[in-house]
């Protein structure tokens, strides 16, 4: 699988974006923007942990228990980069806990970024689009782009696809991916190049040389800055490569029915993922499956930067 490159909006773009729509919304009565389709600037506490022991103490100050105590439980902690000595980690439990502990709040928030952005791109493209040159006219043509879409936005087809391609991944598939693709973060990949979900990209630099790869093969594994990243490109990937199509189009059809989204479904839908194919699946299918996973079902953001921030003064001495 290539590594696709990531494309970031810039926060002052994204304030511009806001901004306009609330304005718009202020102005138009026909077409009144709810609270939900404006996009939050998700704040979030960048962490880096050298140790396993460094790490359990981050998460113990900012009381970050697990499993996770239901809905809106988890902080929006983002570590950098897995411990130097994770993989050193011989208790298998206490291994994936971790790592589990790790990535979750990782993939709640991207998921999270994904679905205020199609919260904001279906009201724009729903409810007419805005004027060439406009900041929220520049965000949707910038996000057309990322998505790897061409055509006229005027076009329906090219606005269904805009949807088609920007939506969630379930965490538990993600998790469960992450888990088979680096052994629950012990392998060399996720620990020298943050790499979870084994990306291919066929450049000469930005990853490392697979141990078992064919003479006659080019390919390196795409390595990353931080973990974030790699989770970021792995959603970008299944949003936009052309092997996971039928993914999409399984997950618009379980929107349109008014379902929620099945991790255990769609990874049905990534024969294309692995050459293991059906066996890969079934692997899958068997972690979301288990009870470290399954408990994580109710898991979602706690109000995060101000529970941060209060853990952080009740940290600090008295003056």
């Amino acid at each position: 699988m290539k590594k696709h490159s990531i494309a970031l909006l810039g926060f002052g773009l994204l304030t511009l974006v806001l901004i306009s729509a609330m304005l718009i919304a202020a102005k138009t009565s026909a077409h009144a923007l709810s609270r939900s389709a404006v996009p939050i600037v998700t704040h979030v506490k960048d962490v880096n942990a050298d140790t396993v022991k460094a790490l359990d103490s981050v998460f113990e100050k900012i009381d970050y228990n697990w499993p996770p105590g239901g809905a809106q439980s988890v902080p929006p902690v983002m570590l950098k980069k897995l411990p130097n000595d994770f993989g050193k980690i011989f208790d298998v439990d206490k291994r994936r806990e971790l790592f589990l502990r790790t990535l979750l709040p990782i993939v709640l928030v991207e998921n999270q970024r994904l679905r205020e952005q199609r919260e904001l791109a279906s009201w724009l493209l729903e409810g007419g689009l805005p004027a060439d040159g406009s900041p929220m006219r520049d965000w949707l043509n910038s996000l057309a782009k990322e998505l790897r879409i061409r055509g006229d936005l005027n076009e329906p087809a090219v606005r269904e696809k805009i949807l088609l391609r920007l939506d969630e991944i379930p965490s538990a598939l993600a998790l469960a991916q992450a888990a088979i693709e680096t052994g629950w973060g012990s392998s060399r990949f996720a620990l020298e190049g943050n790499s979870l979900f084994g990306q291919w990209t066929f450049g000469k630099t930005g990853g490392l040389t697979p141990n078992k790869r064919d003479a006659d093969a080019a390919h390196l594994v795409a390595s990353f800055p931080d973990l974030r990243a790699s989770v970021r490109s792995y959603m970008r990937n299944l949003n936009t490569g052309n092997a996971y199509h039928e993914l999409r189009t399984f997950r618009a059809a379980t929107r349109a029915a008014g379902k929620p989204l099945s991790a255990y479904e769609l990874a049905g839908h990534l024969h294309r993922y692995s050459a293991r194919g059906e066996d890969y699946i079934t692997e899958i299918r068997r972690i979301i499956r288990s009870p470290a996973i399954a408990v994580l079902a109710e898991a979602s953001l706690a109000h995060g930067q101000q529970v941060l921030l209060e853990n952080e003064r009740n940290e600090k001495p008295d003056a």
